[in-house]
């Protein structure tokens, strides 16, 4: 492999092994030779494809897989699942798609996930000055992130309450 080959490729992913999204969400698709098999979205496609891989019963039957950064994951993944129908997801695969999230509940999801990323960093031991560095720059980010999204939080429930639903007639 040329040096230009090996630059470019380095240039792909983050210190961390995931792919440079610069904070954006992924919308993913894997496909099987029966075809579409799973969609979803994550800030970390490659970790999160790699964990479908091992940890699905259908992990192995994934032949190709395509990554896309959409304007509004959220709503992409939704319209992608039931526009496409995958064969292995379970929301918004159904005939009523489920109402969208409580966008504070999805916040504090999110806080929490980061509390514990930042946990997690903090306790690891570096192995040399590199994972040192890599090790602080992580608690760095982790705190960053912590901290928007305890202002997002803060400025989801100032802004009141979502606008109640209307509910659903029962069918005939």
């Amino acid at each position: 492999m040329k040096d230009v080959d090996t630059q470019f490729l380095r240039g792909l992913f983050d210190e961390e092994g995931g792919l440079h999204a610069a904070g954006r969400t992924a919308l993913y698709r894997l496909y099987g030779l029966e075809g579409l098999l799973y969609v979803g979205i994550t800030t970390s496609p490659l970790t999160r494809i790699r964990t479908h891989l091992r940890d699905q019963p259908w992990g192995p039957r994934v032949i190709a897989v395509r990554i896309d950064y959409p304007d509004h994951a959220e709503a992409a993944e939704r319209d992608t699942v039931q526009a496409e129908r995958p064969l292995y997801n379970v929301v918004f695969n159904g005939t009523v798609p489920p109402p969208p999230p409580d966008p504070v509940a999805r916040l504090r999801a999110l806080l929490s996930a980061q509390r514990r990323r930042l946990a997690e960093f903090e306790a690891a031991v570096p192995e040399s000055t590199t994972h040192l560095r890599l090790l602080v720059r992580g608690i760095a980010s982790a705190k960053a992130t912590i901290a928007g999204l305890t202002e997002e939080i803060a400025a989801a429930e100032a802004a009141g309450p979502c606008p109640a639903r209307p509910k659903r007639q029962a069918g005939p």
